[in-house]
């Protein structure tokens, strides 16, 4: 009887102490904007002791760094937004080599906010750049070269510069850099960032280059220190639409 009882003591703590299994049944979701709307919810006593720190940040943040010719956005084949940047990146890696270098890359997605005609402020780079990415420096063979323009044909195209290329049927023809035809064993210097030089954003051949140089500049510092240095030299940005990549 005491051996039953036992074995029965048993077995209920071994139910007892079995891990659960839940089941998902259903769910719903809803959106909830951000913005004045939620003002009459905020706490007032956290309102009032931010608020200084929140009075120093927009002084900081609205400070004019630059003036734009134009509205810059991004979008595909190539854009005003990704021209500049890349452009940006290119001059950038340079001034760090001083030497030049080949060409740049940008993916579109980094670009998270176009930058307005008019006066530029700190305020509008941390929105187009809300990341800590950091500019790199590659090397890679003209074959690798070739085998990431066969990725970005079959996107309709990334940010570039140094470089040019036709799309047709989702795969790139006359590839140019410097203006002459790639070639293949070539080693071509590569600004980007360290999120696509570690393979991301479907940018498998950048993750082996034969040469990697980290900077540890910040590509959010590089935007807004050219614009400064340019606004200073009394020239606006702008950008232009040159056919770098094109759709046939």
């Amino acid at each position: 009887m005491k051996k039953s009882l036992f074995l029965l003591l048993i077995i209920l703590l071994s139910v007892s102490c079995a891990p659960r299994r839940w089941v998902m049944t259903g769910y719903k979701t809803s959106k909830i904007a951000i913005d004045a709307t939620t003002d009459s919810l905020a706490d007032k006593k956290m309102q009032a002791y931010i608020l200084p720190v929140k009075q120093n940040l927009d002084k900081e943040m609205d400070q004019i760094i630059g003036t734009s010719d134009e509205v810059m956005k991004a979008g595909k084949p190539e854009s005003l937004l990704s021209n500049w940047n890349s452009d940006v990146y290119r001059i950038a890696a340079a001034e760090y080599l001083k030497e030049p270098v080949d060409m740049a890359v940008v993916n579109m997605g980094s670009l998270r906010s176009p930058l307005p005609a008019g006066n530029i402020r700190v305020r509008d780079i941390f929105q187009l750049m809300p990341f800590e990415n950091e500019l790199v420096i590659l090397w890679l063979k003209g074959s690798d070269v070739i085998k990431l323009m066969e990725i970005f044909a079959k996107e309709g195209g990334q940010g570039v510069s140094g470089i040019s290329m036709e799309i047709k049927e989702d795969k790139p023809e006359n590839i140019l850099i410097g203006g002459q035809p790639i070639n293949p064993e070539k080693l071509y210097s590569i600004a980007t960032n360290d999120y696509l030089a570690g393979g991301n954003d479907r940018m498998v051949p950048l993750a082996t280059p034969a040469k990697r140089v980290d900077t540890g500049l910040k590509i959010r510092n590089i935007l807004m220190e050219y614009l400064i240095r340019e606004n200073r030299n009394g020239r606006h940005i702008g950008s232009t639409l040159d056919g770098r990549i094109t759709i046939r």
